[in-house]
């Protein structure tokens, strides 16, 4: 099949119509796919400032260019208004609805208003179906997708996503969330599900014949190199293919890089009891690998097939809330998956409820709260920001444009600071994982303690992890992938031949479309900012109560603000001001965060 341009599939369920265009070759050159197209589509086909829980909100659906091809790159994208933000959503999802999207054909997939009863969408062999999923309305992800599986593969919402609650997202494969509340996107067009069976895929004749590269030995040839790459880098090779991302824990525990009790404290004495190494110690564990991807880096309890949850999980219901108890995060976890619900910001949260209420969750609570959100019988479902500012203590919510924080703490890690300042999404890490070179020293070594120097090189990765997105990789390859061994992935993969620098002006260019996108929807210089708590201000102040965390007592100190040795007390406003500024000039911005006419008309895109 050829695998530069396929097929953009629009779905109406207002008026329950589908239409069926070649996908435009100009927009691929332009934005390639995945993250880029969904982003252009979002800006082309909905106001900025239209209401995400409206049926203007279209959600989209896009494959890239190198989906079920390159090593690690099986994912496809989620992208839309999103309803706890505001901004611009984009979310690289895994598991195997990218490979069957690519299989069909389908570059995009893009559904719009709202149906009169409950559907799910269904596209394979050359159709594309709305269904009724009156049957299905009211299960949760598992008995959704156990119902649908049979169809292919299935990205659908819990209950959470029916009740509109604003921290719900899809889950894939019965394995696979993300975050913005996407979800509830979904439950606002009354969408269920969608599932997808592409051609080639097993059990269709074809089988086999679906996904083939324009160049076979040249494929060959750099799919190898970048293999050698992978097995090269022990991050990737030795770490998450063997733990999994719960191998940060103990690393991140040591240098103070973990925040606790919603960021009042960084360290915790209960990491060893949550990180991979014990895991894989105590638990005889499979792995459970993405398509095309030769790590592995989930993992199932072998003997209850339950799945480990990552580190935002372990983070989110464990490190957060000061519970050492794994079982109760395992179930915490699986709440999360069945209801549709994003762990890091449930686990926010609740952390932010236990500040609030000045009390300690046990197991039972969060589960409680848990289910009562999931049910859409909680406020906290609204997120930390909308929550807390009903109560009058907004000050206590941990996010960046609406979207909660997930466990690195940027105290310790200043380039994460920054990026989770900027990025299009609020406090989410994954458009640029500053971790890396600050924490990992890969794909290079930066100083975790300094602003300095950061502002050049922060938005060079955030328009790689964009090109990333774009092209269908997992978030994870930015450890060993560059624009050079992309351009000769996918001049083999597609027979399109674009540069190293010509694809990273493209990253270039959906960065700026997001910014123009949250610009028009009413987003600001200010918003780039921090909460008031990780300021150099804050980390002199003392105050609260609670008693000493330690084994058998699982309550805290709230006023022990200070962090370990060495990560000072807070970042400064002045050099967060000055590295936010050096941002804007590296980006072609002006003082307030606005894309000049110049640099628009640089990356091809007009204000």
């Amino acid at each position: 099949m050829e695998n530069w341009t396929g097929k953009t599939v629009h779905v109406d369920l207002s008026s329950e119509s589908i239409r069926t265009s070649r996908t435009d070759g100009e927009l691929k050159d332009k934005f390639l796919g995945g993250r880029g197209l969904g982003v252009k589509l979002l800006f082309d086909l909905t106001d900025p400032g239209a209401d995400p829980l409206g049926p203007e909100n279209p959600l989209i659906f896009t494959s890239g260019p190198l989906t079920g091809l390159a090593p690690m790159a099986g994912r496809f994208v989620l992208t839309s208004k999103s309803p706890l933000t505001g901004t611009v959503f984009s979310w690289n999802a895994g598991g195997n609805f990218g490979q069957e999207l690519k299989k069909e054909g389908i570059d995009a997939l893009v559904v719009t208003g709202m149906a009169k009863k409950p559907v799910y969408i269904e596209l394979g062999e050359g159709n594309v179906a709305i269904k009724n999923a009156g049957k299905l309305w009211g299960k949760n992800t598992e008995e959704c997708t156990g119902i649908l599986g049979r169809k292919g593969s299935v990205a659908c919402i819990g209950r959470a996503g029916e009740k509109l609650v604003r921290i719900s997202s899809f889950v894939c494969d019965s394995i696979h969330s993300g975050r913005g509340g996407l979800g509830a996107v979904a439950g606002s067009k009354m969408l269920k599900a969608v599932v997808v069976k592409g051609k080639g895929s097993k059990g269709e004749e074809g089988e086999g014949k679906g996904l083939t590269p324009a160049d076979p030995e040249g494929f060959k040839e750099a799919e190898s190199k970048v293999l050698k790459l992978f097995e090269a880098n022990p991050v990737l090779s030795k770490g998450l293919a063997n733990y999994g991302t719960p191998v940060l824990v103990k690393l991140l525990n040591y240098l103070g890089l973990i925040p606790c009790r919603n960021f009042l404290k960084r360290g915790t004495v209960i990491a060893d009891r949550l990180s991979g190494e014990y895991i894989r110690a105590r638990f005889e564990l499979e792995k459970e690998s993405c398509p095309a991807c030769p790590l592995g880096c989930m993992h199932r309890i072998k003997s209850t097939k339950q799945l480990v949850p990552g580190y935002d999980g372990l983070w989110a219901f464990g490190l957060n809330l000061g519970n050492p108890d794994f079982e109760s995060v395992l179930r915490a976890s699986r709440i999360c998956t069945e209801y549709g619900l994003d762990p890091v910001s449930a686990g926010s949260v609740l952390g932010a409820y236990a500040e609030l209420e000045s009390c300690v969750l046990d197991s039972l609570k969060i589960e409680t709260l848990l289910l009562e959100i999931g049910e859409g019988q909680s406020e906290l479902g609204k997120g930390a920001l909308e929550y807390l500012s009903a109560r009058g203590r907004k000050e206590l919510s941990m996010d960046v444009k609406g979207l909660e924080m997930a466990g690195f703490d940027p105290r310790g890690i200043r380039g994460q600071a920054l990026a989770y300042a900027t990025s299009p999404h609020g406090a989410d890490y994954l458009t640029a994982f500053m971790v890396g070179p600050e924490v990992l020293g890969k794909p290079l070594g930066l100083d975790r303690l300094s602003l300095s120097g950061k502002s050049g090189v922060l938005q060079v990765f955030e328009n790689l992890t964009a090109l990333l997105d774009s092209l269908s990789f997992c978030p994870y390859s930015v450890f060993a992938l560059n624009e050079g061994t992309c351009s000769d992935l996918l001049l083999s993969a597609t027979g399109k031949q674009l540069s190293p620098a010509e694809l990273l002006k493209i990253g270039e260019g959906i960065w700026n479309l997001e910014r123009l996108f949250n610009l028009k929807a009413g987003f600001t210089r200010a918003d780039d900012t921090l909460p008031e708590r990780l300021l150099e201000a804050f980390g002199k102040k003392r105050g609260g109560k609670g008693n000493d965390d330690e084994e058998g007592d699982r309550t805290v100190a709230l006023e022990e603000t200070v962090a370990p040795e060495g990560n000072g007390t807070g970042i400064p406003l002045p050099d967060f001001e000055t590295a936010l500024l050096e941002y804007y000039h590296f980006r072609g911005w002006d003082d307030d965060g606005v894309p000049l006419a110049r640099k628009l008309e640089e990356v091809g895109l007009r204000s």
